[in-house]
C-alpha cells in the first residue's frame, strides 16, 4: 500500500518539475571594474534593465555617459564593461561591412581597415580609420559607386527569381525575370536577363499574354486575372491597390520600406505570385531611458532621418542631442548647444 501511494505521489510531482524547466532565469550581480551600476542587489529578475556608469578616466563600452544593461534568462545583454576614455568602440559606418573585435573595443593608436559592401566604394580612396583618444579620426565614407545601379526595376506581370532583395548592385551584375504563367517575353521566351551596365540596367522583358501551348486542344487560355486566385495576400505595415483584373500594388506606410516586388499577380495555377513585405525602416528610441534628455516617451526616428532632442536643463544655454538612425541603429551626440552643434565641434 505504501509502494502504491509513492507511486501516486510521483506522478504529482514530475509535472511540476516539467513547468519550472520554462521560468526564465535570474541574473547574478555582474562583476564591473572601475564603474557602478544601480540598482544594487544580489540577483535580478529576467528582463531587468540597470544603468551603469564609470569612475574617472573610463567610459562604458557603449555611447553614453550612462548604459543599459539587460537581464535575458540568466545572462546580461550587453554585459556591462568600462573601458578606458581613450579607447574606441567599434564604428557604425553606413554601407560597411560589420566590425568584429573579441573585446568589444579598439585601443588608442589603434588603426582600422574599413571594408565597403558591394556596390560602394570608399570616399576619396580612404579606407582607415584611427582611434585617438577616445574617438575616431577621418572615418572613411561608403558611397554609392557611380557604376553600380539601384534596385532593377519592377516590371509587370514578371518576377525576378533567385535573388534576394539588396538595394544596390555592383557593376556586372546580373538579375533574370521569370513571366507570369500564361506570359512570355518579345522573343517568346519565359524568362530574360538583365545586366548592371555604368549605372544602368540593360532593357529588361516585356511580358506580354500569349496562347498556351498547342498541347491544350487550342484552347488559348490566358494569365488568370487575379479574382481566381482567392483571398487578397495581406501585407502588414502596407496600402494595397487593384490594377483592374490584372494585378494587384503594394506599398508600404510610413516608416516601413518594401522588400520584394511590388507588383503581384495571379498564376495560371491558381496559386500568387511572390508577395512582398513591408521591413522595419526606422529606429525607436525611448527618451526615458537617456538621464541626460528630457523625457518625452517614444521617439520613431526614420533610416537615415535626424533629429535633435531636447537635453535636461543642467548647463547655461539650451542644449540639445542630434540623433541619427543608421540602418536600424541609433547614432547619439552627446549634449551640446547651438553653436557647437552647428559648427561640428559636438
Amino acid at each position: 500500500m505504501w509502494v502504491t501511494c509513492l507511486g501516486f505521489a510521483l506522478l504529482l510531482w514530475i509535472p511540476g518539475e516539467l513547468h519550472g524547466q520554462g521560468v526564465k532565469q535570474a541574473c547574478r550581480a555582474p562583476s564591473l571594474d572601475h564603474g557602478y551600476f544601480l540598482p544594487e542587489m544580489e540577483s535580478y529578475p529576467h528582463e531587468t534593465h540597470i544603468r551603469y556608469a564609470c569612475d574617472n578616466g573610463y567610459k562604458p563600452k557603449v555611447e553614453g555617459w550612462w548604459a543599459i544593461a539587460i537581464c535575458k534568462n540568466g545572462n546580461w545583454f550587453h554585459e556591462p564593461q568600462c573601458i578606458k576614455e581613450t579607447a574606441c568602440i567599434p564604428p557604425t559606418i553606413p554601407n560597411a561591412k560589420a566590425i568584429q573585435t573579441s573585446t568589444g573595443f579598439f585601443e588608442h593608436g589603434h588603426q582600422l581597415a574599413i571594408t565597403c559592401n558591394n556596390g560602394y566604394v570608399p570616399k576619396k580612396q580612404q579606407t582607415v580609420a584611427q582611434c585617438e583618444d577616445g574617438a575616431w579620426s577621418s572615418v572613411p565614407v561608403c558611397e554609392k559607386n557611380p557604376r553600380a545601379c539601384n534596385e532593377p526595376p519592377q516590371i509587370p506581370f514578371a518576377v525576378i527569381t533567385h535573388q534576394k532583395y539588396q538595394e544596390v548592385f555592383d557593376m556586372g551584375s546580373e538579375v533574370e525575370y521569370q513571366c507570369a504563367d500564361g506570359y512570355v517575353t518579345e522573343t517568346k521566351q519565359t524568362k530574360k536577363s538583365i545586366t548592371c551596365n555604368n549605372g544602368n540596367w540593360t532593357e529588361g522583358p516585356v511580358c506580354k499574354s500569349a496562347a498556351l501551348s498547342e498541347s491544350n486542344e487550342g484552347d488559348s487560355q490566358l494569365f488568370l486575372s487575379i479574382d481566381k486566385c482567392g483571398e487578397f495576400p495581406d501585407v502588414p505595415n502596407s496600402l494595397r491597390e487593384q490594377d483592374g483584373q490584372r494585378s494587384l500594388k503594394y506599398r508600404c506606410v510610413l516608416l516601413y520600406k518594401l522588400v520584394g516586388p511590388g507588383t503581384v499577380v495571379c498564376h495560371s495555377n491558381g496559386k500568387w505570385s511572390e508577395v512582398p513585405t513591408c521591413k522595419e525602416n526606422f529606429c525607436k528610441m525611448n527618451t526615458a531611458e537617456y538621464p541626460d534628455l528630457i523625457n518625452v516617451g517614444v521617439e520613431y526616428i526614420e533610416n537615415g532621418e535626424t533629429k535633435e532632442l531636447d537635453c535636461t536643463n543642467v548647463h547655461i544655454f539650451t542644449n540639445y542631442s542630434v540623433v541619427k538612425c543608421v540602418n536600424g541603429k541609433l547614432q547619439k551626440t552627446r549634449c551640446c548647444n547651438r553653436v557647437q552643434i552647428s559648427t561640428g565641434s559636438c
